[in-house]
């Protein structure tokens, strides 16, 4: 018999989210090496909902409950009541919300999405049932199902919860912090596996909660991007002599500020000109912060928040890409989705952050890149791509070569190694 999976994710295709890609791949990784398999998502179905491989009647869409009308009219009569504006308002909302929505502002989507797949499961149970977070209501709906079923569940950990470095700076009150710490101890418990991103966040995993945690990157898509496929090689059209370089997604005041770049480029003093740096990305504001700073208005387009493939163009466009990490020890284990987005650009990559953490080893393992958080050594790197430009009217493209083991499958085969043994251990989880 196939050993049959269900994968339990809040976000799935077509969700634009970097969040559904993994648990997207792996789904179609998985039916491709002919395990049935199920998902159980929040995400609804459009007409334009790519192939994952999976037939759509295999996947469970499970929408959350709808927010009250009630509540919403209530809400509308504060704002207009208010003399606090509708950002002010909502930001209230979010800080209180965040004391009592446990374990996040998905909880809605529980009750829902297990009783949809109990409903219509027609018979089908998995051998082992798989649920990524964020969000981490996803491990209430795979501890319930687990515990229905009999069958063993695997947490996910794309990024770390009360111990991850997301989770500190949202305000939560000590009493929250205590009941998020001992709900996330108690479901994994009833988890028979755990799996993150990195070495370093697998080790705080096991120092912390005692817990087996084992090791799958995120991984390169092999199936070229339509918008990366039309853009022309940069240096071959007009204007060459500019350096771009592009930032795509979010940044975070604090924690990832391009003020390193951008006094950089201001140290550049006449040749600031003939570098562009464009943000492709939510625009909440860092990235204007940090122009103003700097005084660097000219060398600036900041496009805010863009499509996927808008984005993918921006990336195959420029010359250089750059990540903006926390320049912090605590950020060492952090690998983000957008890293494996920028090798597969092959473009040399633009690392501010922590010098020692994992990506920065992989940057300079592979010479991908150059990794710094020093304004005057980015500085000097900026003149020696101008002169490479100067030279040869472009910035070569990386080989090939770096992205040898990095590809989606071979991560994924490695996660199908992991639910294999899990599946075939065949106990139930332990109850919560």
């Amino acid at each position: 018999m196939k050993p049959r999976l269900l994968i339990i994710a809040y976000d799935f295709p077509p969700s634009e989210s970097v969040g559904a890609r993994r648990p997207g791949e792996l789904a179609r990784f998985a039916a491709a090496q002919q395990w049935d398999v199920r998902v159980l998502t929040a995400t609804a179905a459009r007409p334009d909902t790519p192939d994952v491989g999976v037939p759509e009647s295999q996947i469970v869409r499970a929408a959350p409950v709808p927010r009250s009308a009630q509540l919403v009219s209530s809400v509308r009569r504060a704002e207009a009541r208010s003399r606090v504006g509708r950002r002010q308002l909502l930001t209230m909302l979010g800080v209180v919300g965040r004391e009592v929505l446990i374990p996040d502002a998905c909880v809605n989507w529980v009750v829902p999405a297990v009783r949809r797949f109990l409903s219509g499961q027609r018979g089908w149970r998995p051998d082992v049932i798989l649920a990524t977070n964020p969000p981490a209501s996803a491990y209430l709906v795979a501890a319930a199902l687990s515990r229905r079923l009999g069958v063993p569940w695997v947490a996910d950990y794309r990024d770390l919860w009360t111990v991850g470095n997301d989770y500190w700076p949202y305000g939560r009150t000590r009493v929250r912090r205590a009941v998020d710490h001992w709900m996330e101890r108690r479901l994994l418990r009833s988890a028979a596996a755990c799996v993150t991103i990195s070495e370093p966040l697998a080790e705080i995993m096991r120092n912390t909660f005692g817990v087996d945690t084992q090791v799958v990157m995120n991984g390169i898509d092999r199936r070229p991007s339509a918008a990366a496929a039309e853009v022309p090689d940069p240096g071959t059209g007009p204007g060459t002599r500019t350096l771009t370089l592009a930032h795509t997604g979010r940044l975070n005041p604090g924690k990832r500020d391009p003020s390193p770049l951008l006094d950089a480029v201001a140290l550049l003093g006449p040749q600031a000109g003939r570098v562009h740096v464009v943000f492709a990305g939510e625009d909440n504001g860092v990235a204007q912060a940090a122009v103003e700073r700097a005084g660097v208005a000219d060398s600036v387009t900041n496009l805010g928040e863009v499509s996927a493939e808008k984005s993918w163009r921006v990336q195959a466009e420029a010359d250089v890409l750059v990540l903006v990490m926390w320049n912090d020890p605590r950020d060492a284990g952090t690998v983000p989705g957008k890293f494996f987005d920028y090798l597969r650009a092959r473009r040399p990559i633009l690392m501010i952050g922590y010098q020692d953490g994992v990506v920065a080893g992989i940057i300079r393992s592979r010479r991908a890149g150059f990794v710094s958080s020093d304004p005057c050594e980015i500085a000097d790197q900026l003149r020696a791509w101008l002169a490479e430009k100067d030279g040869s009217g472009r910035i070569p493209e990386l080989p090939a070569s770096i992205l040898d083991g990095f590809y989606r499958e071979d991560q994924m085969d490695r996660y199908l190694g992991i639910l294999a043994d899990t599946a075939a251990q065949g106990r139930p989880a332990r109850s919560t």
